[in-house]
């Protein structure tokens, strides 16, 4: 992440569900009086920092990782290498997804041995960082669950704002998010009702002007 063009940027790392993102700095010439600094997010995992990260290593908690750099100087910037290793734990159901790249089909997980006894089963979205997410579905059949309407939902979740919206009932949805990650959830009465959603998603330009500092900037530095 370094030269003319690189002083501001943000890459995006993604691998299968069960597995985590590691991290290697084997070069950096961060100006940590001046305002550079490096930015790791994701699902579980904030961590701001500039000093010492000559020979750091850092390992995510989840399959994804979002590392955004800020360099006053250009010319500067970090050098990294990275890679991916078995999760020490999961996070994760036998039944959850997992979507990658700029658009894509989505449909909900049915019903199964291994959906019967998880619970709810996910459905986890990752695009460009300096993008945002729009999903367009119809959820049908969603109003017979074992426990009456309101257990057969599906809620789709903002990963870096954590803003929530549920949806219950037949309709077409339509949900937008605030940054490049999303998590739609269907819940256990939904897969045991039968219910089903299909639809698409797809990439919009992101909300913050070219320029200006994302909000994500802001907070205090990791240790």
């Amino acid at each position: 992440m370094r030269g003319p063009r690189q002083a501001d940027c943000a890459v995006a790392i993604g691998r299968p569900l069960g597995e985590v993102v590691t991290l290697r700095v084997l070069e950096s010439s961060l100006n940590c009086s001046a305002g550079d600094m490096l930015l790791l997010w994701g699902r579980l995992t904030w961590r701001k920092m500039c000093r010492k990260l000559l020979g750091m290593t850092f390992s995510s908690k989840t399959n994804t990782l979002v590392v955004k750099q800020r360099c006053r100087q250009p010319g500067g910037g970090v050098l990294l290498r990275y890679g991916s290793q078995l999760a020490p734990e999961t996070f994760y159901r036998e039944c959850d997804m997992q979507l990658f790249g700029p658009w894509g089909e989505i449909v909900s997980p049915s019903l199964s041995p291994a959906t019967s006894k998880a619970g709810g089963c996910r459905l986890f979205i990752n695009v460009a960082p300096h993008a945002r997410i729009a999903i367009h579905a119809l959820a049908t059949n969603m109003d017979n669950g074992t426990k009456g309407a309101n257990a057969s939902y599906i809620s789709i979740r903002d990963i870096h704002s954590l803003r929530t919206t549920t949806f219950h009932g037949q309709q077409v949805l339509y949900w937008e998010s605030e940054s490049s990650q999303a998590e739609m959830e269907f819940s256990e009465d939904f897969l045991k009702a039968q219910a089903s959603l299909r639809g698409q998603y797809w990439t919009l330009q992101s909300w913050v002007p070219e320029g200006q500092d994302p909000q994500s900037w802001k907070g205090k530095e990791g240790t």
